[in-house]
């Protein structure tokens, strides 16, 4: 495999941490993640397993079973004590995993939308290509993307009233850019997790080693910038973003 993403140039290997969803697609067939080769199904995947939406008991059943038997493999593998997902399509599936785990502490990521679409479709776009089993149009992908975001969106701020509220913290993206290790003691502190004066050294010399770290810069066309307006307008005013 290659030693870095080829869409934004991150770090890439099998013992880095990565989004936990990948492992479920390959331990269960009711994953989202199946639109990667399946696309034109990529809404109805959205529907059913991003948000529960219609899924059927017995598919739901094979879910939990399945997340929780790779939290304790992992666990296991680790010698750890508790289970740290970064995983996005956790997003539309909060009132389950509160039901699943009723201390689970949340931190909700937000990210300015104009950054996110360019983000999403450049990944989606480059991606999907050696994956696919069928073709899709770059316009159905962009379609899907714009809809699925809102879809995500009215889910969690419809669920997140089920997380206590000591539980939940969220966080701009910008803002945790711009001191990371501020906002992970701050992340520490409100959500009440105890050990970071013993993780501190670590976490420095982590933060410290991406400073050289560069990210994709994107330009936003006209086109680009009608088609956030129209289609996510609500993220931009509550969150406060503009260009």
């Amino acid at each position: 495999m290659p030693d870095k993403r080829p869409t934004d140039n991150m770090e890439l290997a099998v013992d880095l941490p990565q989004e936990e969803e990948f492992a479920l697609a390959n331990m269960m067939p009711y994953t989202y993640y199946n639109f990667w080769f399946l696309p034109k199904y990529q809404q109805e995947y959205a529907d059913k397993y991003l948000l529960f939406d219609g899924i059927p008991d017995e598919e739901l059943k094979v879910f939990e079973d399945t997340f929780k038997k790779l939290i304790k493999i992992s666990l296991w593998n680790t010698q750890g004590t508790q289970f740290l997902s970064k995983n996005p399509p956790h997003t539309g599936r909060v009132k389950e995993l509160v039901k699943m785990f009723p201390n689970a502490k949340f931190i909700y990521l937000m990210r300015n939308p104009y950054t996110v679409f360019e983000s999403t479709r450049s990944f989606f776009t480059n991606t999907i290509q050696p994956l696919k089993l069928e073709d899709i149009s770059n316009e159905e992908i962009e379609k899907n993307i714009l809809s699925i975001y809102a879809k995500l969106y009215h889910k969690y701020e419809a669920d997140k009233q089920y997380i206590p509220e000591r539980n939940l913290i969220e966080v701009k993206f910008e803002d945790f850019e711009a001191d990371a290790l501020a906002m992970t003691e701050n992340i520490y502190q409100k959500l009440s997790i105890p050990g970071f004066e013993e993780a501190r050294e670590a976490i420095e010399k982590y933060v410290g080693g991406k400073k050289g770290y560069k990210k994709n810069k994107y330009k936003y066309d006209d086109r680009t910038v009608q088609l956030v307006q129209d289609n996510w307008d609500f993220a931009l005013k509550q969150w406060d973003y503009s260009l």
